[in-house]
């Protein structure tokens, strides 16, 4: 008996398992009874023939034979359950509970480090009542929001868990999260997802799972520098409800997530090398569910019972240069009130697993290069993209009319210049939306690459255009700035590991997590009696 990984084949939709084994059998060549068991290993929808839609598969099938169209396979490893045991007593503060802090912390107490995560934001279900809270009208928490929290900026987005690294360690991190209450539709699926109602309940057992192996978390607390002798960090300075104090440990991890900006600036002054990073920023746009499912599936399988609510990418190489694409994708799922400050209006997407709401919404953002942030007029240092996207967010407060209510315009409006005096679906905000011109939001040359891509698009799908209402400001797409790190994690200043999307090194949640992984790794190839 042994296990093969199969190439590819098409299953029709509704196919029984006897019909997949048969259609299995087949492909390796082999008897039926020779196939003692198999099970999916990857899945995804072929829409190119609308008249045809269909699976896409691969199975890792047991068979008592050598197959035809298969290649030996062997399980992936999870690096946690294999991780060394650390003697002596090592003490490492990481700054963050997003994906790469929490992986980060899980691989760290399981080796017997002593782990104090830091996270500015709420424990999970004082977050969402918060975050519910300024979504029906209530006050921003600039403290605990979309932003910041147990769970990170990833937590009130779709849960998307594509990625376009090549990693072993991504199989940890799917299996941790099955592990922890996601879906296991994420180990097989092309495009997975475990979406915001599930995600809270994950990272609030990962959470259980750190605690059980002794780490803490201390929550709304900030750091507001860090504690650095002769090059080397001793720790982080810290504030709890107005009280300052030192954290000292061995190791300090920066998991701090894109929208940390007092602490970017607080590290810059305490001498941690950083430089601008090229990030994108643009306009959600929203369309109906069901538009967008036919576009994509045809009318014959759009309502199909197998098919979940369509996505799409798009990409457009403008005149300008400048790449224009569609960025965090959330079928079935709502407009967020993304800021963590007052006085400015962001946008982002987010979807529960079932993604079942009304409308699909997804950014269209344009590349920015630090030629098109200095050409703009906010400098050409480590924090002219900050800078940028403080601007963007504030005006697009005041074209909202204050309140945290988004700018909002017909993408048919958009393209053509003029105001719209009615929007074609209804906007899924939360905080309320306003008839702006949101070609003022932006640079001309920026706005004019949107809606050249705008109408790239509506040539792929037909429609998309006409049937869309854009709203703003879409300005946290990655963070602008990297702290610079060396080939063993660490930054100018010893003992000081950025990890994650907010230090720069990676985008999106698998990314993240597994930046996080490989740092806390790098961490325990420097003890010497592992």
């Amino acid at each position: 008996m042994s296990l093969y990984l199969t190439k590819s084949l098409n299953i029709p939709l509704g196919s029984s398992k006897q019909a997949v084994q048969k259609k299995l059998c087949k492909l390796m060549g082999i008897k039926p009874d020779s196939l003692l068991s198999f099970r999916l290993h990857k899945q995804s929808v072929d829409a190119r023939n609308k008249a045809d839609v269909h699976f896409v598969c691969s199975y890792v099938a047991d068979v008592d034979t050598v197959p035809r169209n298969a290649t030996p396979y062997s399980q992936p490893v999870n690096v946690t359950e294999t991780a060394p045991s650390v003697s002596n007593k090592t003490s490492c503060v990481i700054v963050g509970s997003g994906p790469s802090g929490l992986f980060a912390a899980l691989y760290l107490t399981r080796c017997g480090v002593d782990v104090t995560v830091i996270e500015r934001g709420a424990d999970i279900d004082e977050r969402a009542q918060k975050v519910q809270a300024f979504f029906d009208g209530g006050d921003l928490d600039e403290h605990t929001n979309v932003q910041f929290g147990l769970g990170g900026a990833g937590t009130f987005s779709d849960g998307k868990l594509t990625t376009g690294i090549s990693s072993p360690l991504t199989f940890t991190v799917f299996d941790e999260f099955v592990k922890h209450g996601a879906p296991q539709s994420i180990l097989t699926d092309a495009l997975p997802h475990i979406g915001t109602d599930k995600l809270k309940t994950v990272v609030a057992s990962m959470r259980d799972s750190i605690m059980s192996n002794g780490g803490r978390f201390m929550f709304k607390t900030d750091v507001t520098g860090i504690i650095a002798e002769n090059g080397v960090c001793k720790g982080v300075e810290i504030s709890t409800n107005g009280k300052n104090e030192k954290l000292l440990a061995d190791k300090v991890i920066l998991a701090c997530g894109h929208s940390a900006r007092e602490l970017f600036f607080a590290l810059h002054g305490s001498g941690v090398q950083m430089q601008f990073k090229p990030f994108a920023v643009g306009l959600r746009i929203e369309h109906k569910r069901e538009f967008i499912n036919t576009a994509q599936y045809g009318k014959l399988f759009a309502a199909h019972r197998d098919l979940g609510s369509a996505s799409y990418k798009l990409v457009n190489k403008c005149a300008s240069g400048r790449g224009c694409y569609s960025f965090c994708m959330c079928p079935g799922g709502v407009v967020v009130a993304a800021t963590s400050k007052t006085g400015a209006v962001v946008v982002n997407g987010m979807s529960d697993y079932a993604r079942m709401a009304d409308n699909s919404n997804s950014a269209i953002v344009v590349t920015v290069s630090a030629q098109d942030i200095a050409k703009a007029g906010f400098g050409q240092d480590a924090f002219s993209g900050v800078r940028f996207q403080q601007h963007l967010e504030q005006l697009a407060f005041k074209l909202g009319g204050g309140n945290f209510i988004a700018p909002c315009q017909n993408a048919s409006d958009f393209v053509q210049n003029r105001l719209s005096s009615s929007f074609v679906i209804a906007p899924s905000y939360p905080r309320g939306v306003l008839s702006a011109d949101l070609r003022r939001l932006f640079p001309e040359s920026f706005a004019d690459d949107i809606a050249e891509s705008l109408v790239s698009f509506d040539r792929k799908i037909k429609g998309f255009v006409n049937g869309g209402v854009l709203c703003g400001v879409e300005s946290r797409t990655s963070s602008p700035v990297k702290i610079v790190r060396n080939a063993s994690f660490q930054s100018n200043i010893a003992n000081l590991y950025p990890v994650g999307e907010g230090a720069g090194y990676a985008g999106g949640i698998v990314s993240a997590a597994v930046d996080g992984l490989k740092t806390a790794m790098a961490i325990i190839e420097t003890l010497t009696d592992v």
